[in-house]
């Protein structure tokens, strides 16, 4: 594809005359109409140039871009050198600094749209079997450490799912012993009460028969009393 591509490439001598001798060339006019189509062309290259990185065209075709515009600024430089040279005599210092800045403007477009074309081409250059080889082993030595970490993660789930089961023991085995002892609480309270109703029965039922003895003693000494009377009653009749 580049092959096709390179000689749509219009050069410097296809706009221009063929300019064999450049140093052989001395009037500024003609000199700097030389300037501004190697300018043009130089402008053109970049446009293509970076047109062929847009679209995604193949190494090969980039770099061939990238060589025409390479050789375009090393025409264009040395035009504007020449007519800077030949025009010296008609410069004030105002214009010796214009065509500097010029010049140094066209070079930092240069570079920019160079340094563009080089990551492009280091982004799509295929890696070498050594590379490949050890980005292979990298991933494998993090694919190991990935699996014992996930090893560790799943062990140290399974360790505190383990604790959470014997903390839920634990618990609901003092929930049940709390439950049997509060049962058993109930249970010695209630018996503890019946006991003390049972004892509470026998006191009054003790307190009342003693109640109904003395009673009945009572009555046995009025009746003793009163015997002795009833005698001496019948005697003196």
């Amino acid at each position: 594809m580049a092959e096709s591509l390179v000689p749509a490439l219009t050069s410097i001598a296809e706009e221009e005359e063929v300019v064999s001798d450049l140093d052989a060339i001395t009037d500024p006019a003609r000199l700097k109409r030389f300037r501004t189509t190697a300018k043009m062309i130089h402008t053109n290259a970049g446009k293509k140039l970076m047109q062929s990185i847009k679209v995604g065209e193949d190494r090969d075709t980039v770099r061939a871009f990238r060589a025409i515009y390479v050789r375009d600024f090393d025409s264009l430089e040395k035009h504007h050198d020449r007519y800077v040279q030949c025009n010296a005599p008609n410069c004030s210092q105002d214009d010796f600094d214009g065509e500097r800045d010029w010049i140094e403007a066209v070079i930092y477009d240069h570079q920019a749209i160079l340094a563009k074309c080089d990551d492009y081409l280091a982004q799509t250059n295929p890696k070498p079997a050594s590379t490949v080889s050890r980005a292979s082993s990298r991933h494998s030595s993090v694919s190991s450490r990935q699996a014992r970490i996930h090893e560790a993660e799943r062990k140290e789930k399974e360790a505190e799912l383990m604790l959470q089961q014997v903390e839920d023991e634990t618990r609901r085995r003092e929930e049940d012993d709390a439950k049997l002892r509060e049962a058993e609480d109930y249970k010695r309270k209630v018996e503890s009460e019946r006991r003390q109703r049972e004892i509470r029965d026998e006191i009054d039922l003790q307190r009342l028969s003693g109640a109904i003895k003395r009673q009945q003693l009572n009555d046995v000494a009025v009746d003793d009393q009163a015997a002795p009377t009833r005698a001496s009653s019948v005697v003196s009749s």
